[in-house]
């Protein structure tokens, strides 16, 4: 019975992971499995946690400060004696413990504004985890879109493969009735083999497309992957442009990288604000509550009671103080690092103006782009239209004896070219149209 239940299980087992190892991924599974894989997002995801942390400490500074205490001492030599008060060569073990607390009143507002950064800081750690995962959203669509264009040349070169062999044995038929000379038959075996050739190359293509998403997941090289092939609409070629300028108006208010640029401009401001917080006294209100023991301790009341809890009553103190420290000269200390948090925000910035150059750049260059693969696209379908009916008119005069090899396989081959050149471009427009998508803050969708 035992046996039976532990092949049952390595039966089940065997059969999921075959089903797991065989599933297709659609475009979504891609994006999230790589956005949740990606080091670098997980070190940004720490790097946010960090200066959470930092929020939470900059808020406890606003608390009391609270410490306890004890020394020991041990002396020997003179020592003054509790009766006397006359120094004597003796040996004595003194001890006292107590609790310290220190309460800031006023420290130039540095506490307050280390606290808004700390929260801002948080901001643009938290945004520059979304430009992280940004670029690897729009890194997985190109390759996820190539390995769909490159499985179509699959497709077809493998059709190219089956027209040829089906026209090789068609003409072997036509050599051995004494219908049409060797030399055809020769032409055509060899377009046969030199279409193969290409089926390998297109072959090889996709799987080195393949690998290179499978690369930009970080997904295990050996992980069995095949990815869903969406059923694509007719791209539409009459299709109207948002113009880019429009479109970088609404980018610049969206994208992360922007908004963690003016973050970091504000972190500056506030690092300004905490240096000159120097400029100004702090006054802080600080407490001491103690007591203690010591060997020697005698009790000038009752000489019989020298126990610690006598001692502990004889030698409690309480103290209270209020504690100013102006600042007079410093080195120049503060007044560099108000210097330094002014350049740093002048660094900002400009950091911020490449920011917004390099969005508006890359904005253009899209808008180029799908102006420029809407045409390529709209160009390539005309000319495989028009080769299509060139090709039907050669095949037919070819079956009829009219046409030779060489006309038939001028006619396929330039088919075929374009046909890649109208998958190529199809492709393309479909992706620079996604990349618009993108900037214009709407969710790339592919199915």
């Amino acid at each position: 019975m035992t046996r039976n239940k532990l092949l049952l299980f390595l039966l089940s087992s065997i059969t999921s992971v075959s089903i797991y190892a065989q599933e297709t991924w659609d475009y979504k599974q891609c994006v999230e499995y790589a956005i949740e894989n990606n080091l670098s997002v997980k070190l940004q995801s720490y790097n946010v946690n960090e200066r959470t942390e930092e929020f939470k400490q900059a808020k406890s500074q606003r608390y009391p400060n609270v410490t306890g205490f004890y020394n020991h001492s041990f002396n020997r030599g003179l020592n003054p004696d509790p009766n006397t008060n006359l120094l004597v060569n003796q040996i004595t073990n003194n001890g006292q413990f107590g609790a310290q607390v220190g309460v800031p009143i006023f420290g130039g507002l540095k506490v307050r504004n280390q606290i808004k950064q700390s929260k801002v800081n948080i901001e643009s750690a938290t945004y520059s985890k979304e430009k992280m995962e940004n670029d690897i959203v729009l890194q997985v669509t190109e390759n996820y879109l190539d390995v769909i264009f490159k499985y179509e040349n699959v497709g077809i070169s493998e059709k190219r493969v089956t027209n040829l062999k089906e026209q090789v044995d068609r003409t072997k038929r036509l050599v051995d009735a004494g219908s049409a000379p060797l030399s055809e038959l020769l032409d055509l075996l060899s377009q046969s083999a030199d279409s193969e050739r290409q089926l390998t190359e297109a072959e090889n293509a996709y799987n080195i497309a393949l690998l290179t998403l499978k690369q930009s997941m970080q997904l295990d090289f050996n992980t069995e992957f095949e990815i869903d092939i969406p059923e694509f609409a007719e791209p539409d070629t009459t299709l109207q442009f948002v113009p880019s300028n429009e479109v970088f108006e609404e980018s610049k208010r969206i994208m992360p990288e922007i908004q963690a640029a003016k973050m970091n401009i504000q972190v500056s401001e506030y690092q300004k604000k905490i240096a000159k917080g120097d400029f100004y006294p702090t006054l802080n209100l600080n407490g001491n509550v103690s007591t203690g023991y010591s060997s020697n301790y005698i009790n000038r009341n009752d000489p019989n009671d020298n126990s610690l809890i006598r001692q502990f009553e004889d030698y409690f103190s309480q103290v209270a103080s209020i504690q100013m420290n102006i600042p007079i000269y410093s080195k120049r200390n503060v007044k560099t690092n108000v210097n330094k948090a002014t350049i740093a925000i002048r660094k900002n910035e400009v950091q911020l103006e490449q920011e917004l150059n390099t969005l508006r750049i890359n904005i253009e260059q899209a808008y180029i782009n799908a102006l420029s693969a809407q045409k390529t696209y709209v160009s390539n379908k005309k000319s495989v239209e028009s080769l299509e009916e060139q090709f039907r008119s050669v095949n037919k005069r070819f079956e009829s004896g009219a046409a030779n090899t060489t006309d038939y396989v001028v006619a396929e081959n330039n088919l075929n070219i374009a046909r890649a050149e109208l998958n190529r471009s199809k492709y393309q427009f479909i992706f620079s149209m996604k990349i618009l998508d993108f900037y214009s803050g709407e969710e790339i969708i592919i199915e």
